[in-house]
């Protein structure tokens, strides 16, 4: 049996003999564009996860990478100048994880079209020249040839415009890759134990492998917080003070047959009842409604919906599509790492900007921010980072460094698999996410790596035992292991299936 590969990763993470340029600690979609953006500027860095990468907020998200027609109508343009940029770099450097996507916003009164058509023209305009399909004004038939099961009751007609989409958690673990074979150390199920702080600076870290329990210490010129909704966890232990902080702000979703649309439109209702609006997309061969927004307390990996948010989302679906609770097949929710500076009643009137702060002691936190703008979060922190420890570092390129052209491994039509791989493409497929896409267990797998379970829960529950006895031999599980994996992963699931945690 060859060597499992973590092995490798363990015995480079814990060789006290190299001191990195750059630690960063958080493996989601802010701490792995950092990690591979100090790479890309020829910087030694490695980067340690607590848990799975993406494991939390960065695969439970709308699967949109756009510049947020909400945050247009709020005015905030120069957040919706830089999220159109990045999504223009995005859907250019990861294309085999990203692609253009059509919607349709409908409009119940007649000025409604034209003040929308407006507002998405300004949308275009603010875009530049990114070769993307502009917005154009439809007439009530031709809003329904693109939206065939639509019922809104009073529709007058409605907007066509044009947004990316991607797979969350399969760009996550494509940056994991191509940071590796860049050179850099990426390592998940490895928690910070504290930080090393002497003379009142950051010099390193204590981490653990959660497998073993073995401690190492890595020491490094910076040290940066990119923990998301965990990043005021990780400075309240290390007893660093903070000007910013986390608000976290629930989103949750529920996965439909994609037929609920009729097509290969995607639907978003521009206000409900919570503010935000909604959205109803194709992604892979099913369609995510989303998302609500609500405040919560302490942040947690795998938050679930609430009956309330279900009954809501439905109502609203329903209003529009006719989705009835037989149509879903999956749900769940993530937490979004919202930054203020103080108390804010409602999540919704928070921003999306992030902010970089440095403590006294020199480490270097990454606050708020959303998907599309990771690039550029990555970027901006490096900078940030350097400039505040007077070191000298090259200039980024990952606005133009393809993933796939530095070793990120793509799975074919990524974009269109089905909830049910199939007996024959299950087993390889799983083979590839062990051996080189650093799955851990079965929910690594069936949740993050073959997105089944956020597709459709009860396959995913039905698929786990032949996953299971796949990977206990490559891991080298005992029965009791593999028992318990399986154990584990129906008990997370449950939160899933619908009607399953009223």
């Amino acid at each position: 049996m060859p060597e499992d590969p973590r092995q490798a990763l363990l015995r480079e993470a814990a060789d006290r003999s190299p001191h990195w340029d750059v630690l960063v600690i958080g493996g989601g979609a802010t701490g792995l564009a950092t990690a591979w953006d100090a790479v890309s500027r020829g910087l030694r860095v490695a980067l340690l996860e607590q848990a799975d990468f993406a494991g939390a907020t960065s695969s439970r998200s709308t699967k949109l990478v756009h510049g947020g027609v909400r945050y247009l109508q709020k005015g905030e343009l120069d957040l919706v100048v830089e999220a159109l940029r990045e999504r223009r770099l995005l859907l250019h450097n990861a294309p085999e994880y990203t692609r253009t996507l059509r919607f349709v916003l409908p409009a119940t009164r007649s000025f409604g079209r034209h003040y929308y058509r407006f507002g998405l023209w300004l949308y275009d305009f603010l875009a530049g020249k990114s070769g993307i399909e502009k917005a154009c004004l439809l007439d009530k038939a031709e809003t329904l040839e693109r939206l065939p099961r639509l019922v809104l009751e009073g529709l007058k007609g409605g907007v066509a415009y044009t947004d990316g989409q991607f797979d969350d958690a399969a760009l996550c673990i494509g940056m994991a890759q191509a940071i590796r074979a860049s050179g850099g150390l990426v390592l998940n199920y490895a928690p910070v134990e504290k930080l090393v702080v002497e003379n009142g600076k950051a010099r390193g870290l204590v981490a653990r492998d959660e497998e073993s329990g073995d401690s190492w210490e890595m020491r490094a010129s910076v040290v940066i917080n990119a923990t998301g909704i965990f990043a005021d966890a990780l400075r309240e232990k290390n007893h660093i003070a903070s000007q910013w902080t986390v608000r976290a702000s629930r989103g949750s979703h529920l996965v439909c047959r994609r037929e609920i649309l009729g097509g290969n439109h995607a639907l978003i209702l521009p206000k409900t009842r919570d503010g935000r609006v909604l959205f109803a997309i194709p992604w892979k061969d099913r369609a995510v409604v989303g998302t609500t927004d609500v405040p919560t307390g302490h942040p947690c990996l795998d938050p679930e919906i609430t009956p309330d948010e279900r009954r809501f989302l439905l109502e609203e679906a329903s209003r529009a599509l006719g989705v009835t609770e037989a149509d879903v097949t999956s749900q769940w929710a993530g937490l979004r790492p919202l930054v203020s500076r103080a108390h804010v009643r409602k999540t919704a009137s928070l921003s999306r900007k992030h902010v970089i702060e440095v403590s006294p002691e020199g480490l270097v936190t990454v606050l708020g921010g959303k998907w599309t703008t990771a690039r550029h979060m990555g970027e901006d922190a490096i900078d940030t980072a350097f400039r505040a420890h007077d070191l000298p570092v090259a200039l980024s390129s990952t606005a133009d460094r393809p993933l796939s052209a530095h070793g990120a491994r793509p799975r074919p039509h990524l974009l269109d698999e089905p909830a049910d791989p199939g007996p024959e493409a299950l087993r390889e497929e799983v083979l590839e996410a062990v051996r080189h896409g650093y799955a851990r267990s079965l929910d690594d797998v069936l949740s993050r790596r073959l997105r089944v379970l956020p597709l459709d829960a009860m396959i995913a529950r039905a698929l786990a035992p032949q996953v299971v006895e796949i990977m206990a031999p490559e891991l080298g599980w005992t029965s009791g292991k593999t028992a318990g994996q399986l154990a584990d992963f129906l008990r997370l699931s449950a939160s899933f299936v619908p009607l399953m945690n009223d």
